[in-house]
């Protein structure tokens, strides 16, 4: 493709052009010298920093050595420590708590009716009961289950079974409850 300019001279778009200030070889050589001593500073002082921390690293590595048996001693004074603690915290639980299976086996045995006889008490969870027994009929288990509904320690009792059985030869019902007690 040809391109023709058909502008005339005036009118034609003109370049503008950047020329550098001519320097002479000495302010060159004066440049390349002040880059050089200026770098060779800066190197240097670098150097007398990295020197000056060296140091400090290899003393406090000299003290981290002569610390090294006390520290391994508190670590291991820690660890007995946290070892008493846990068993005392075991201890002061199982002395908070001590009572509550009494409580529970005591409710329980008060509010048994006549003509009813407990076979298994079962401790599922630790808020949770099952209860099995025999009874002569429904109505002594219906009582059973209203007597531990009264009690102020069973939040809700529920019938799971209820079935016909044998004792030598005499009817009888047999029956399992489970109980939720209140939280220790």
């Amino acid at each position: 493709m040809i391109r023709i300019n058909l502008l005339p001279e005036e009118e034609k778009v003109q370049r503008r052009e950047f020329h550098l200030p001519e320097m002479s070889s000495v302010y060159l050589v004066a440049v390349v010298v002040i880059f050089i001593v200026a770098v060779l500073a800066v190197s240097f002082m670098q150097q007398h920093k990295v020197k000056a921390l060296e140091g400090k690293i290899s003393v406090a590595q000299e003290e981290s050595r002569k610390l090294a048996p006390q520290l391994a001693k508190i670590k291991q004074i820690t660890k007995e420590r946290e070892e008493v603690n846990r068993r005392l915290n075991i201890i002061a639980s199982l002395d908070m708590h001590r009572y509550y299976r009494v409580k529970v086996l005591n409710d329980v045995s008060f509010n048994v009716p006549s003509n009813c006889w407990l076979t298994d008490i079962i401790e599922d969870s630790p808020n949770l009961y099952s209860i099995n027994g025999i009874a002569f009929s429904n109505y002594t288990i219906a009582d059973m289950i209203t007597n531990l509904e009264s009690s102020q320690l069973f939040t809700k009792v529920d019938l799971d079974i209820a079935e016909k059985g044998k004792i030598k030869d005499r009817e009888v019902m047999k029956f399992r409850l489970t109980a939720s007690a209140l939280p220790q």
